[in-house]
C-alpha cells in the first residue's frame, strides 16, 4: 500500500510541477492540466451566462485563472501528502508521536506555504530533504504565479486597447471602411500601423498566455470578438471592392496580421469556438475575384463567427450600431 501511495504521489507531483513551470515560464502556452481546466472553467461560465446573463462574462478570466491556480495547489498538495503518507512514521510531533491523517495534511500545507510552524517534523533524512525542497518550492510557486498573473494582466491591457482602438475607428464594418478612406492620409497610415502592431502584440501574448482568450466583457461595445470581427469585415470590404484605394498594400499587411491571429485561434481554441463549416452570409460583396477568394473569405468568417458566436452574438451585432 505504501508503495502505491508513493507512486501516485510522485506522478501527481511530476504532472503538477511540469504543468506549472511550462505554463508560467515557457512562454509557449499552457500545459495539459491548465489547458483542460481552462476549457472546463469556460464551459461552467457559459452555463452561468444562460442563468445570470451576459454580466457573468466579466468574471470569466478571473474564474479561469483561479481554477488553474487551485488545480496546481490541489495536485501539489495532494501529491506531497501521498508521499508523506507512504511512510506512516515519516512525520512526528514534538513529543515523538506519529502524525495521524489530518496532522500529515496539516504538515503538508504549511510546508508548501513556507510557514515552518515546527510543531511537526520529518523523522528521516529523506523526508527532511523533501520537506526542505518543497518549502523552497512553495516560495518559487507563489512568486512565479504572481509574476505570471502580472504578465497576463499586461497582455489583457493590450487586448482591451486593441478592442477600444477598433471601436473608436467605427461602429460597423462599413463605417470603419468609410473612415479609413476619408481620414487624412497621414492619420490613416498611422492608424493602420498602430492596429497592426497591436494585433501582432496580441497574437504573441495570446500564444504565450492563452488564458487571455477567456477574459471577456459583458458590454457589446467592449467586446473584443465584436470589434475584431468588424475590423476584419471592413478590411474585406476595402480589399474586395472593385474601386482602387491608396491604402491597399498597407491593408494587406494588416490583413496578414489578422490572418495569423485567426489561424492561431482555429488551431488552439477550436473547442471554445462555435466554428461552423459554412458561416452564414453576413455581407454581399461585389463580385469576388476568384473561387480562392471565396474560400478564403468563407474560412475567415467561419473562425470569426465562432469567436463572437461563443459569446452569443450574431452577424447582426457586427453590422448594426445598436
Amino acid at each position: 500500500m505504501s508503495g502505491i501511495l508513493l507512486f501516485i504521489g510522485i506522478i501527481l507531483l511530476v504532472i503538477a510541477i511540469h504543468d506549472f513551470f511550462f505554463t508560467t515560464l515557457s512562454g509557449s502556452g499552457t500545459g495539459f492540466v491548465s489547458r483542460n481546466i481552462s476549457i472546463l472553467s469556460d464551459k461552467i461560465i457559459q452555463v452561468c451566462v444562460k442563468v445570470f446573463g451576459q454580466k457573468t462574462y466579466n468574471y470569466n478570466g478571473l474564474f479561469v485563472n483561479l481554477m488553474i491556480l487551485f488545480s496546481w495547489l490541489l495536485l501539489i498538495w495532494g501529491g506531497l501528502f501521498l508521499v508523506f503518507s507512504s511512510n506512516p512514521e515519516a512525520i512526528t510531533n514534538s513529543s515523538g508521536k506519529v502524525a495521524n491523517f489530518w496532522e500529515r495534511l496539516y504538515f503538508t500545507s504549511y510546508t508548501l506555504s513556507t510557514l515552518g510552524m515546527g510543531d511537526f517534523t520529518p523523522s528521516t533524512a529523506i523526508f527532511k530533504m523533501l520537506t526542505g525542497a518543497f518549502s523552497f518550492f512553495g516560495f518559487i510557486f507563489f512568486t512565479s504565479s504572481m509574476t505570471y498573473f502580472l504578465s497576463v494582466a499586461s497582455a489583457l491591457v493590450n487586448k482591451r486597447t486593441l478592442s477600444k482602438s477598433i471601436y473608436h475607428l467605427g461602429k460597423t464594418p462599413r463605417e470603419i471602411a468609410k473612415n479609413i478612406l476619408n481620414f487624412d492620409s497621414s492619420f490613416t497610415y498611422q492608424q493602420i500601423s498602430e492596429l497592426q502592431n497591436l494585433i501582432d502584440k496580441h497574437a504573441v501574448n495570446h500564444h504565450a498566455y492563452p488564458v487571455v482568450h477567456f477574459y471577456r466583457q459583458s458590454k457589446k461595445r467592449d467586446s473584443f470578438s465584436i470589434n475584431i470581427a468588424r475590423l476584419d469585415e471592413a478590411i474585406s470590404i476595402l480589399l474586395y471592392a472593385e474601386e482602387e484605394n491608396k491604402y491597399r498594400e498597407e491593408l494587406k499587411v494588416l490583413r496578414s496580421s489578422l490572418s495569423d491571429f485567426l489561424e492561431d485561434m482555429e488551431k488552439n481554441f477550436a473547442s471554445n469556438l462555435l466554428i461552423q463549416k459554412n458561416a452564414e452570409n453576413s455581407y454581399s460583396f461585389p463580385t469576388l475575384h476568384s473561387k480562392d477568394d471565396e474560400k478564403e473569405l468563407q474560412k475567415r468568417r467561419n473562425i470569426v463567427q465562432g469567436l463572437f458566436g461563443s459569446e452569443n452574438y450574431t452577424w447582426d451585432d457586427i453590422f448594426n450600431k445598436s
